[in-house]
């Protein structure tokens, strides 16, 4: 945190520590319980029900490994395969066959046999799919069971600004074989029937509406034109949704080709080529228009299982809102290409929780901080709220006020906690970590930092016994949990971005950014050593020199150290970091009305869970930057240990 424009307190802690007191569990000099299983395993037992999982934790990676499709874009004549006419007759190019023949005449859905699942059912019995809650831009939200898309408005001014097409797609791909047909209804086209209805691959962008972009194609209600992987429309019958219509796909594998339907009747027949029927598609829907909503009416998935293995890992939140209850009858089912090499897996947080809350106000020190102890206790009150128990074998605190030195937060006694925190830890536990106090930084010594600079925290005894170092604390806290453990860190200090090196990075939208030197800091420091390089002294120019050279080495490294900390900082455990600041910013400590002197990170995090029902992740870092803008500069970081979906409930 940084330094309060507060005298520096030279009195001595209110508490002198006791050097007779008695360790309670008979162990060495801290204070945490001997386990109760001693040197076996801890059992999982009633509390973590579910055992390690091999495959994927959710239906979606954020990076797609999908490459660009073969001969894309110039892949066709200027006039491609999709003339820029409307169709008028039963052929796609006027009253003349197209090469593969006619396509299939509009037959109903029992003649089709797939509405009930029939012979012709591409997924076979009384199976079809539902629409994934992972594999979907986080303004939409699926309802009904998995068979209604809605959008409410969310952010609709971004939408108009940004041009974007927020999309759905459906849990599993379309089988490449024969004939598939599904249709929705148009139950509410909204305030202005942005809404299109299509095919498209993983490859497709979640914000870009079927048809936009290469290997998707839509049909588009607000002008009823269809686009075939591009921004202009390929045909145009214009003939628009109106609420109440269905709106019927089929995609002939046999005579390759894409038809769409409106109110049962055919309205344009598409072409595809060789590459396209090599590709998996799914059914999608986007939508842009406030108010609308769009319901799956076939085929629906009866509750079967997945053509590929069902989802592991993250279970649906108990929790009402955008995600199912518990008792839904269906699962997500992960991508089918091969799963990506970080194999990570959600803990649903149900199994044994444990805490270590540390606040260090540094009595008697200069830059005494007056609010972290204060953080400790608000978070603890908050910890209990969710289900944590404040027994010593599973809530420890370190705090400066304490008289018993096996509580105080040196260094010694905060790494033997996060120790004891990540000891016997199981998949589907739930660790929780928050500290308060000061950060600092360090010169990098393992080029896995873009700034250059390692971040610290600073323990009571820093001036003798040092700071703790995030290459340290990734090793104690991250690298020892296993496969689907939770653990949830909240960092309320300074320099505080990348304190754990958690190596994947999300904006305020839950998308994944990469993690980059500041510009504007390289800059400051570029300015001020050239300054010192013309009118300082001699020493002026040796300091400036270096930090010259210093700041231009981690602009080079920037590439570098994004590869060392994503190959060795990533974990397969379940773990997310909210930090009170960027890298180069501080964290402030604060006074607020109703909490008293605390942190402001720490307060916007207690606010926000507190007041917040059902949140995101992505919801709950925009509820915490809200609560601190316009008042304070510090911008609050959210981290994971693997590629994640922040679209899905904060639990912990």
């Amino acid at each position: 945190m940084s330094n309060p424009p507060y005298p520096i307190n030279n009195a001595p802690p209110p508490y002198l520590p006791d050097p007779n007191a008695q360790n309670p569990y008979g162990q060495q000099n801290f204070p945490y319980p001997p386990s109760p299983y001693g040197n076996q395993q801890a059992p999982m037992g009633p509390s973590a029900p579910y055992p390690p999982q091999t495959n994927l934790p959710y239906g979606m990676p954020p990076y797609s490994q999908q490459q660009q499709q073969p001969g894309y874009p110039n892949a066709y004549p200027p006039q491609g395969p999709y003339q820029n006419t409307p169709q008028t007759s039963l052929y796609p190019y006027g009253n003349n066959p197209s090469p593969m023949g006619p396509p299939p005449p509009y037959l109903s859905n029992e003649e089709r046999g797939l509405s009930q699942g029939g012979a012709g059912s591409a997924y076979g019995g009384s199976e079809g799919f539902l629409w994934s809650l992972q594999d979907k831009h986080q303004f939409l939200e699926v309802r009904g069971d998995g068979t209604e898309i809605y959008y409410s408005g969310r952010d609709h001014q971004v939408v108009e600004n940004d041009e974007l097409g927020p999309i759905v797609r459906a849990d599993r791909p379309i089988p490449r074989q024969g004939q598939f047909y599904f249709e929705v209804s148009i139950v509410d086209t909204g305030e202005n029937n942005e809404i299109a209805v299509g095919i498209c691959t993983r490859s497709a962008p979640l914000d870009q509406f079927p048809g936009w972009v290469p290997s998707s194609f839509g049909y588009h209600g607000d002008d009823g034109n269809i686009f075939c992987e591009s921004q202009d429309a390929t045909y145009l019958p214009e003939k628009p949704f109106k609420s109440g219509y269905p709106i019927g796909v089929l995609l002939d594998f046999n005579a390759r080709t894409l038809t769409f339907s409106r109110k049962k009747k055919d309205v344009q027949t598409v072409e595809l080529q060789d590459h396209h029927m090599n590709q998996d598609f799914y059914p999608c829907v986007g939508i842009s228009s406030p108010g609308a909503v769009v319901c799956l009416t076939v085929p629906i998935s009866s509750g079967g299982s997945s053509p590929v293995s069902p989802q592991q890992g993250y279970q649906p939140s108990p929790y009402p809102g955008n995600y199912p209850p518990p008792q839904q009858p269906y699962q997500q089912s992960p991508v089918s290409e091969a799963p990506p090499s970080h194999g990570g897996l959600l803990s649903n947080c149900r199994g044994n929780k444990k805490a270590l809350l540390i606040g260090i106000n540094y009595f008697g020190q200069g830059g005494e901080l007056r609010g972290c102890i204060n953080d400790v206790n608000n978070i603890k009150s908050l910890v209990q709220s969710r289900g944590f128990s404040d027994d010593p074998s599973h809530m420890v605190i370190l705090t400066d006020d304490q008289r018993d030195p096996r509580f105080q937060p040196t260094r010694e006694n905060i790494i033997e906690g996060m120790l004891w925190l990540v000891s016997e830890a199981q998949p589907n536990d739930s660790l929780f970590f928050h500290y308060s106090g000061h950060g600092s930084q360090k010169m990098d010594q393992d080029s896995d930092e873009v700034d250059g600079s390692d971040e610290t925290i600073v323990p009571l005894d820093y001036k003798s016994a040092g700071d703790i170092v995030d290459d340290e604390m990734n090793a104690l806290l991250v690298q020892q949990l296993p496969r689907g453990a939770r653990l949830t860190a909240i960092f309320d200090s300074c320099h505080s971005a990348t304190a754990l090196d958690l190596p994947f990075i999300y904006d305020c939208n839950g998308q994944p950014k990469q993690q980059k030197y500041s510009r504007k800091t390289a800059g400051m420091d570029l300015l001020q050593s050239g300054l010192s390089l013309k009118g300082g002294n001699m020493f002026d120019k040796l300091s400036g020199a270096k930090k010259a050279y210093s700041t231009l080495s981690a602009l080079a490294n920037e590439g570098k150290a994004q590869d060392i900390t994503a190959q060795t900082r990533s974990t397969q455990a379940d773990a997310i970091m909210f930090s009170g600041c960027k890298d180069y910013q501080t964290s402030a400590d604060t006074n607020v009305s109703g909490y008293g002197a605390t942190g402001a990170a720490s307060y916007a995090f207690i606010d926000a869970v507190r007041t917040g029902e059902n949140l995101t992740f992505t919801e709950l870092l925009a509820k915490m930057r809200d609560t601190l803008n316009g008042e304070y500069e510090q911008k609050i970081q959210m981290s994971t240990g693997f590629p994640t979906d922040m679209n899905i409930p904060f639990i912990f």
